[in-house]
Parts: C-alpha cells; sequence; structure tokens
C-alpha cells in the first residue's frame, strides 16, 4: 500500500514537471515572435519612409511652383537653358574650320592646314634659296635673304599645299623670282631649270623603251625617285638645261638608271601529305591506302625588279591557295603473330622478318662446339623486307662483306646491338635514326650463303647473345642453307 502511494506522488511529479516545462517553453517562443515582430514593424516603416520622401518633396515643390511660375523658371527652366546653350557652344566651336594664317612681314599669303604643312613649306622655300646660294657662291657671290614666313590661328580661309604656298611666299618677298621647273632627287632639290617641258620629253623618251603599254602589271621608273615640280623659284637658282642634262647623264651618278618592277603569277601544285594510321587489327608489315592524296594548287604572286634590264630582286608578296591538298591517309598494321615480340633486359624487340618464322638454325655460341654460329638464320623469299627489331642508329653499311654479304648494324642505346646480313639491298643509309619496325634492307642471298635468308645477330654490351631467348616460340626446320 505504501509502494503504490509512493509510486502515485513520483509519477504525478512528474507529469507536472514536464507540463511546467512545455507550458514555459511556449511562452518563450512567443514572446520572441512579439518581440521580432516589432523590430520588423519599425525597421519597414523607416524604409517606406526614406524611400517615398524625395518624390513626395518633388510633388510639394512642384505643387508650389505651379502656384509661383517665376520660381518655376529659375529653378527648372534656366538650368536646362543653360545646359543646352552650353552643349551648342561646345559643338560649333569644335565644328569651326580653323587653320593656319601664312604671313610674312605682317602680310597674309594664304593658309594652310596644318603646321606639319608650314614646316613643309618653309623648307621648300629655304631649299629653293640655298640652290641659289650655292650657284652664287660658285661665282663668289652672296644671296641676301632675311625672309622669315611665320603663320596664326584663323577660322575659315581656303588653304593651299605645300608647294603653292611656298611659291607665294617667294612671290611676296619682293626677290627677283622667275617660273620654272625644279629637279628633285630623292627629296632633294638638285637643279631648277627654265626647260621643264623638254626634260620632261628627255626623260619619259630615256624609259619608253622599257615601257610597255599593253601590261598592267608593269611599273617603269627611275632607279632613283626622280621627281620634276613646276612652280615659282629664285632666278639666280636656274641653271642651264645643258648643264641639268650633263649632270643626270653622269656615269657615276646612275640617276637615270631605269627600274622596272614586274607582277607574275604561277599556279603552283601545293604537294599533299601523307597521314599514317597504325592500326592493332591489321597484320605487322601490312598496310592500305584508306584516302588517296589528292595535291593542291595556289597561285604565287612574285615582284621581279630590273635595274637597266639586270633582275636585281624577285620577292613573293602573294600566296593565294586555290585549292587545299586532300592528305593521303594510310593504315599500317601493328599486329604481331604469336612469338614475334619479346623481352630481354631493358631491351624490346621484334622478330625482324614478319610473317616468316622458318629457322635454319639458332645461334650456336660456343666456340670449341661443332657448328659454331653467331646468329639465328630467317628464311624468306629475296626481296622480302627487313625491319629494325628496335629502334636505334645505324652505325655500319658494308656492302659484300666476305662472309656477311650486305649488312646492316645497329646500336639501339641501351647496350644492345643488331646485326642484320646477306641483304640484297639497302633501305637505310650509315647514321640514319630508325624506329622500331622500320625497314632496313631486303631478304637476299649475299656473301658466304647458300639461299635467301635474313643472318639476325644479337648483342649486349659487344657480347653475343642467342635470339632464342628474346623468341623462344618460334619453329625450327632445317633446309639445306
Amino acid at each position: 500500500m505504501f509502494l503504490s502511494s509512493l509510486l502515485q506522488s513520483t509519477l504525478g511529479d512528474f507529469l507536472y514537471a514536464v507540463g511546467f516545462f512545455v507550458e514555459y517553453t511556449v511562452v518563450r517562443f512567443l514572446r520572441t515572435l512579439s518581440v521580432v515582430g516589432r523590430w520588423l514593424r519599425r525597421a519597414v516603416g523607416g524604409l517606406l519612409v526614406v524611400a517615398l520622401r524625395p518624390p513626395v518633396h518633388a510633388l510639394l515643390d512642384l505643387k508650389e511652383a505651379l502656384h509661383s511660375p517665376g520660381r518655376f523658371l529659375l529653378s527648372y527652366l534656366l538650368p536646362v537653358v543653360t545646359a543646352a546653350g552650353l552643349i551648342v557652344l561646345v559643338r560649333t566651336g569644335v565644328s569651326l574650320p580653323f587653320v593656319l594664317r601664312v604671313v610674312v612681314n605682317g602680310q597674309t599669303v594664304g593658309y594652310v592646314a596644318s603646321e606639319e604643312d608650314f614646316d613643309n613649306a618653309r623648307a621648300d622655300v629655304m631649299a629653293r634659296v640655298n640652290s641659289a646660294r650655292a650657284l652664287l657662291a660658285a661665282d663668289n657671290e652672296t644671296l641676301s635673304w632675311d625672309v622669315e614666313p611665320g603663320y596664326t590661328l584663323a577660322i575659315g580661309g581656303e588653304t593651299m599645299t605645300e608647294s603653292e604656298i611656298a611659291n607665294e611666299i617667294l612671290r611676296i618677298s619682293g626677290s627677283e623670282i622667275t617660273e620654272a621647273t625644279a629637279v628633285y632627287v630623292d627629296g632633294n632639290l638638285q637643279f631648277v631649270t627654265t626647260e621643264g617641258d623638254h626634260l620632261r620629253h628627255y626623260l619619259n623618251a630615256v624609259k619608253a623603251p622599257w615601257d610597255d603599254p599593253t601590261s598592267t602589271t608593269t611599273r617603269v621608273s627611275f632607279a632613283h625617285d626622280l621627281r620634276l615640280v613646276d612652280g615659282v623659284y629664285l632666278t639666280d637658282s636656274v641653271v642651264p638645261y645643258s648643264d641639268v642634262l650633263t649632270a643626270l647623264q653622269a656615269n657615276d651618278s646612275a640617276i637615270l638608271q631605269v627600274k622596272v618592277a614586274q607582277s607574275v603569277t604561277d599556279v603552283q601544285e601545293i604537294p599533299y601529305d601523307t597521314e599514317t594510321q597504325e592500326d592493332s587489327e591489321l597484320d605487322f608489315g601490312k598496310s592500305e591506302t584508306v584516302q588517296e592524296g589528292v595535291p593542291g594548287s595556289e597561285a604565287v604572286t612574285r615582284e621581279l625588279t630590273y635595274i637597266n634590264g639586270e633582275l636585281i630582286d624577285d620577292q613573293v608578296v602573294n600566296v593565294q591557295v586555290l585549292q587545299s591538298p586532300t592528305p593521303e591517309i594510310i593504315r599500317r598494321g601493328t599486329r604481331l603473330k604469336s612469338g614475334m615480340i619479346g623481352k630481354l633486359g631493358t631491351g624490346t624487340f621484334i622478330w625482324p622478318v614478319p610473317h616468316y618464322k622458318s629457322i635454319s638454325r639458332w645461334a650456336n655460341l660456343d666456340p670449341t662446339a661443332p657448328g659454331y654460329h653467331r646468329a639465328v638464320d630467317i628464311a624468306a623469299p629475296a626481296g622480302t623486307p627487313i625491319c629494325a627489331a628496335d629502334s636505334g642508329t645505324v652505325v655500319e653499311v658494308v656492302s659484300m662483306h666476305y662472309s656477311w654479304g650486305n649488312y646492316v648494324k645497329i646500336d639501339h642505346g641501351n647496350g644492345y646491338t643488331t646485326l642484320y646480313a646477306h641483304m640484297s639491298a639497302f633501305a637505310v643509309s650509315l647514321g640514319d635514326t630508325v624506329t622500331q619496325g622500320q625497314v632496313i634492307g631486303y631478304v637476299g642471298n649475299t656473301g658466304n650463303s647458300y639461299g635467301n635468308h635474313c643472318h639476325f645477330e644479337m648483342a649486349y654490351n659487344n657480347v653475343l647473345f642467342s635470339a632464342y631467348d628474346v623468341f623462344p616460340n618460334m619453329p625450327t626446320r632445317n633446309p639445306d642453307f
């Protein structure tokens, strides 16, 4: 009875504790939700006030401005009109045709487009002046020249070329001038003559034998840049026409050498490439053409340059592919029959005469035993390809050795060497680098041999070993070699 009462009391206390905990937890959760809700209301309200304040103030200002037009114009329209006026002013200023007004002693000569044009015109004037000074100096005379052109910035005005402005500077200088023709050689003023038309006729006659009026690909000129410029020049700079011809025809000057530039276009063949794809499903030594190669074509334009008929330069200036070549694709077999590949130490070798397993005898390397023999003899028809057993360098190619006949020796670079004898022909040369499986020669019956076969020696660090150690599964037959 006592235990029953104690149990009921304990159970009642436990249930009361559980109920109190649940109620307390729920009350705390509801209070937390209430606090979070109040915080969110304040935050959202603040954001709305910040976001709506500018448009509300703008609406109020607009309402007030409509009741007061003067304030509206000053506050809104005036800044807009000012900005528009500034934009128009800038665009108008940028589009104004600014030029340089060339002046001499305060007098306007003309207008040029840029400072570079002015500098070139001024240099041209000084070249004409210096030409006159050089001629006067030969007669112990001097030329007084104190004209110094300048320029100012101006708006508008029709611009002149460099040569035209140079002519006007000379005209306004007050010096004694004349209409003449200047001869420029490689950009430098060399002579001034009043017989410009005669000189042009003479120069055209010099070029005439080399000119072909029917050709559109031939350009005829002088080897030097020879240019005639009509204009106004100082009278003291004029040279007699005969003196100009004498100077131009001088052999040491070579000014009148004729240059002919000719463009020639030829259609040339573009050879096709050969792509080799190794196929493990095809027997070693066999190959099949998967795609025939087709040559392409290209138009090659060359620039031929002649001086007095002698070719001095030939350059390719353009290449245009007319048709791209189609590569030849060859499938080469790599599958070896059982026993035709082996490994010894660090060397991996393939059977040197693929598809031919007939062996007359293996190597017998005991010099005291009867039938001493250095290599394995592999029987095969004459002309059968012999392949390199491994990659390496051809170190010996010997013709008609008294015993081995024609033979090849390969150093594989890892201590191993192989030798292939009694060949009918070679496919490699001394010093060639060969890859495993590459054809190096063909089966024959040269030297001390009594039938077509390949004598195949193997050595490591110059010590012979039997190929049987590498290819132990090869069958043996005994024809009479």
